[in-house]
């Protein structure tokens, strides 16, 4: 992955319907569960886009990280 390709999840903590689909889809436990939803995203997120590929209310989307 190139420095211009690197990217993070974006969540929209308010679509989340709690279904835990990305906590259990993520291949690296680069999201935290919260009481209020599963979007905190800690150190171990690598990017790989499969949490806001599987979830079902498009609560989450990849942006282009910041230098």
């Amino acid at each position: 992955c190139t420095e211009e390709g690197l990217q993070r999840i974006g969540a929209d903590k308010k679509r989340c319907i709690k279904c835990g689909i990305c906590w259990t889809v993520c291949p690296e436990a680069g999201i935290s569960e919260e009481p209020d939803g599963y979007f905190d995203m800690n150190t171990y997120c690598k990017g790989c886009g499969i949490c806001a590929f599987e979830c079902p209310v498009d609560a989450i989307d990849m942006v282009k990280e910041e230098k």
